[in-house]
């Protein structure tokens, strides 16, 4: 018996050795407790959104469902540990901040998850400055919901410098935060107006983030945490949907809602959807992480499926599918769960049937959000993010936002009026003047003429409304202030701290009542407000060349941009053809080689272009070309002459603002267009052959080119010029060329009003000066006809 017990213990430690080391020797150092895998068979989910119709998880689950026949044992896949951006949030959603002049402030709102908001400790700010910044009167300034944190001196000019700034206990919370990172610039020696143009300071989205003292940077637990992906350090975001199940045509326009809904959770300016069928290899900061299909699809990319997934519609953050990584899981057992999952996520962003909105959403890169001025209003300062400030330099100015409708129509005869409330000391001299800006064209300048000092109390300023847009508009107020002791500029004297100008946030803009009606083509409605596509009573047609990673990715990247820019989904319907669009509004992408024949015609793109378009790379270029028309001029018979009359025009342009568009009797036909070898991708846009709907097309040579075009094309800086009937993008010289539509076509959009139609017809007679000449020249031959007739009946010979 005792030999026997003795055989037992002997056999239960062999056992047991044997067991503990199963798993390979690692001698890594210790990881923490909550970086330990969960075992993969049985992932454990953190607390997600209850979808209407998903089974509680206690329901008996076919273990057959999880693990598909003939597929590999399940393994979690493990990504790189001890990444940096753990630890840290990249804050600015720009791809380049430059802060110039004496004064010069940004201000946005930076979304944080809980954790987020409780663990940050510093804000890290990188730059470099002009040298001829003063150090010693020259700071950085920073706040957090209205919390100022530490100022620091602005002091490198040789190389990018580092500043780090604490943040105070309890100074953020969870959700929307306010950050505004802004400057105050002195020259080192020179006190001329013109030096203050001189002064800036380079912010590095790479260098300028949040620290936080736990991995906390890309960790996310509830569905409301998508709006604090974030951008990554080039000021970008990306979202990346895994989709397994990609080659199926059908799951194409589920797909792209579900990449509409997240981009209009995220909100950011620089955003981009990429499409992939395999799970990314790395993490990156400002990458959302999404892995739509069905459990089956899923589980072929991932090796793991959530038990929720298995049993219904399922949307919700994993972060043991993916190590390291809360990926995004939207499943369910089959693709009409996936659909309920995808609903799901775009329900809380639709916008109900026959509601319009009040503002135009900019705090993500603007705060706060422009309000959509759409008849006679006005807006004090206070309400447009303005305060009231003080100032002691030479050049003062602060900048606001305003939004106007897509069917905006009062380019050529309308003014605004900005009701200035404002005071200057007795310092500033005759010539002073304040200017006032709009999507940084100069809009009105008034005088500063008085000795003394004064005070302004709703001083009117007319402003022109001949630069508004349909869209986001930015208005910017700068006064230039000239002093006798900037005049002299004595060396050695220090900065004047004496406030010499204070503008007061109970200034108002005044928008008068404006011409209301549509016009197409026109990308500067599409890229404003996502007119024509952000509503309808039938779907917009998508036709794609082929159902693939990049043209997928182009769709739903244009497709994000306009639901972003109207506020709500493009509700799309694929076709399969070109010619099943019909007569609706619809959108095309493919290359241009693919394009059907008839669509180019449509579109006023030549048809040669088809196949020429970058098949060579001894392709002409626009300087070639422009050099070329110079040498033939020269040659030809009245070179000389029409020479002269060019350069006339170009002085009456400068001078007078007169073209020969300005002086034209009724709009010229449309030319056709042909895209330069230099250009490597483009937007096209015209109307159906029946007139009623709009045409836009997106195309490029190669597929690869319509991704990264299109990605390229969305980002704040370019999207905001998009204009015209075409617009293309030339990736090696970063720049957007727009060609103007002649004829545009114009839609009806509001009810009939005498008014507006008489502000409609202000609007086109001055748009067409020789039209308005002439029916002013009619008018009044016929009041001379009827006055002589008149006068002729009632003379004294009768």
């Amino acid at each position: 018996m005792r030999t026997a017990l003795l055989l037992t213990a002997f056999l239960a430690s062999v056992s047991t050795v044997a067991f503990a080391q199963s798993a390979p020797f690692d001698m890594s150092p210790e990881r923490p407790a909550t970086s330990a895998p969960p075992p993969p068979l049985a992932p454990v989910a953190p607390p997600q959104i209850q979808l209407p119709s998903r089974i509680a998880p206690s329901s008996p689950v076919p273990p057959a469902a999880s693990t598909p026949p003939g597929a590999p044992p399940k393994v979690v896949t493990r990504l790189g540990a001890g990444n940096p951006d753990d630890r840290r949030r990249y804050i600015l959603p720009f791809s380049d901040l430059s802060l110039s002049g004496e004064m010069d402030q940004r201000q946005w709102t930076l979304y944080l998850t809980q954790d987020q908001a409780r663990s940050a400790v510093s804000l890290n700010i990188g730059y470099q400055n002009a040298i001829v910044v003063a150090p010693e009167s020259s700071n950085l300034e920073v706040s957090v919901n209205n919390v100022p944190l530490e100022r620091k001196s602005v002091s490198s000019p040789d190389a990018e410098g580092n500043v780090t700034m604490t943040i105070p206990p309890g100074a953020l919370q969870a959700g929307a935060n306010m950050v505004s990172l802004g400057v105050q610039q002195r020259h080192r020696t020179d006190c001329t107006i013109q030096s203050t143009y001189d002064l800036w300071t380079e912010v590095s989205p790479s260098s300028t983030y949040m620290s936080f003292n736990a991995d906390v940077g890309s960790q996310f637990d509830i569905i409301d945490d998508i709006q604090a992906t974030g951008a990554d350090p080039a000021g970008l975001t990306a979202i990346e949907i895994v989709a397994p199940g990609l080659a199926n045509p059908v799951s194409a326009q589920p797909l792209l809602k579900l990449a509409q809904a997240l981009a209009l959770r995220t909100q950011m300016p620089n955003q981009s959807i990429t499409f992939r069928t395999t799970v990314p290899t790395e993490r990156k900061a400002g990458t959302l992480v999404v892995i739509a299909g069905t459990s089956r699809e899923i589980a072929t990319a991932t090796r793991s499926v959530p038990p929720e997934a298995l049993a219904g519609p399922y949307a919700g953050f994993e972060n043991a599918i993916v190590g390291g990584v809360s990926a995004l899981i939207v499943s369910g057992p089959t693709a009409q769960a996936v659909q309920t999952a995808i609903e799901s996520l775009s329900s809380s962003v639709e916008r109900p049937v026959g509601t319009s909105r009040t503002a135009l959403s900019t705090k993500a890169w603007h705060t706060p959000d422009a309000p959509l001025v759409m008849s006679d209003r006005r807006l004090p300062l206070s309400a447009l993010g303005v305060r009231s400030s003080e100032f002691s330099g030479r050049r003062f100015r602060t900048e606001f936002t305003i939004g106007a409708p897509a069917d905006f129509y009062a380019s050529a005869y309308g003014e605004a009026t900005l009701l200035l409330d404002a005071a200057y000391s007795n310092e500033i001299l005759p010539g002073s003047h304040i200017d006032v800006y709009v999507n940084g064209n100069i809009a009105s300048t008034v005088p500063v003429s008085n000795r003394g000092g004064g005070i302004f109390r709703h001083l009117p300023i007319n402003v022109t409304m001949r630069h508004f847009v349909p869209g986001v508009n930015t208005i910017a107020i700068e006064a230039v202030l000239m002093t006798q002791a900037d005049t002299e500029c004595l060396p050695g004297a220090p900065a004047n701290q004496t406030p010499r100008f204070a503008l007061f946030d109970t200034s108002e803009l005044h928008i008068p009542n404006f011409a209301m009606i549509g016009r197409a083509p026109d990308l500067a409605a599409m890229n404003g407000v996502g007119q024509p596509y952000r509503h309808g009573a039938e779907p917009v047609a998508l036709w794609l060349e082929r159902v693939d990673t990049d043209t997928m990715s182009a769709a739903a990247t244009l497709l994000s941009r306009l639901a972003v820019a109207g506020g709500q989904p493009v509700p799309v319907e694929l076709v399969a053809t070109p010619a099943a669009v019909g007569d609706r509004n619809a959108l095309f992408f493919g290359t241009l080689a693919q394009m059907p024949q008839g669509l180019v015609n449509q579109l006023d793109l030549a048809s040669a272009s088809q196949v020429a378009w970058k098949e060579s790379d001894n392709a002409v270029q626009p300087a070639q070309t422009d050099q070329l028309f110079n040498d033939w001029r020269q040659r030809v018979d009245g070179g000389v002459w029409q020479g002269q009359v060019s350069s006339f025009e170009e002085w009456l342009k400068r001078n007078f603002d007169i073209s020969s568009d300005t002086l034209r009797f009724l709009p010229g036909a449309e030319q056709v267009y042909t895209p330069p070898g230099n250009v490597t991708f483009m937007l096209a846009q015209g109307m159906s052959p029946g007139g009623e709907g709009v045409w836009t097309m997106a195309t490029a040579p190669t597929s690869a080119d319509l991704r990264t075009g299109v990605a390229a094309i969305v980002e704040q800086k370019r999207w905001a010029t998009l204009a015209g009937r075409v617009a293309t993008y030339d990736a090696t010289s970063d720049t957007v060329e727009t060609i103007a539509a002649e004829q545009p076509t114009f839609i009806v959009t509001r009810p009939f009003s005498f008014s507006n139609w008489r502000l409609i017809a202000a609007n086109w007679l001055s748009t067409n000066t020789l039209s308005y000449s002439l029916v002013f020249i009619g008018f009044l031959t016929l009041l001379g006809c009827v006055t002589f007739l008149m006068l002729r009946g009632m003379g004294r010979g009768k």
